[in-house]
């Protein structure tokens, strides 16, 4: 999972890195990932593909921004270009899955590709939550693409008389 990109880094073509050593390393990763991809394309086009191998989807990591406000957790990120159809979110008490797929919108067959930095296709996102929420209360919305998440945590102090019948 240390190699795998988030969703971002797709989205943007952004990659940190924090040393040279880092970034060679992925330079050369890159380079045999671009040689083997390519590899495989010219085999599918020029219909040289023999194997009956299965092509699995690769899922993008979702990226997200995670902060606790007052008495909630609230997690936030972008899910530009998706209907909320599309999104499937599960929460537990300590976890949250978020899944969904972007579909390329193509205008036409493509001729000529100049840029393809977008990432189109599956994303998922598990996150462990780092305190339990009440999922009865939580709440999602989505505004111009910014999909917020408010999960009020469980409060351990809260009281209730019980009545015997």
């Amino acid at each position: 999972m240390a190699n795998k990109k988030s969703f971002f880094e797709k989205l943007t073509g952004s990659i940190k890195f924090n040393n040279d050593e880092k970034y060679e390393s992925y330079e050369e990763e890159y380079l045999e990932d671009t040689e083997e991809e390519d590899s495989r394309r010219l085999e599918i086009e020029s219909g040289d593909d023999h194997e009956e191998e299965e092509y699995e989807e690769e899922v993008g990591e979702l990226s997200i921004d995670m902060h606790r406000v007052d008495n909630a957790i609230v997690i936030k990120t972008m899910v530009a270009g998706i209907s909320k159809s599309e999104i499937d979110i599960t929460l537990t008490r300590d976890m949250i899955v978020i899944e969904g797929s972007r579909k390329t919108d193509t205008l036409g067959k493509t001729k000529d590709t100049y840029f393809e930095e977008l990432y189109w296709g599956a994303f998922e996102r598990t996150i462990e939550l780092p305190e339990e929420v009440d999922i009865e209360l939580a709440e999602a919305h989505e505004n111009h693409g910014l999909l917020t998440l408010i999960l009020p945590l469980v409060d351990r102090h809260r009281q209730a008389r019980l009545k015997i019948r």
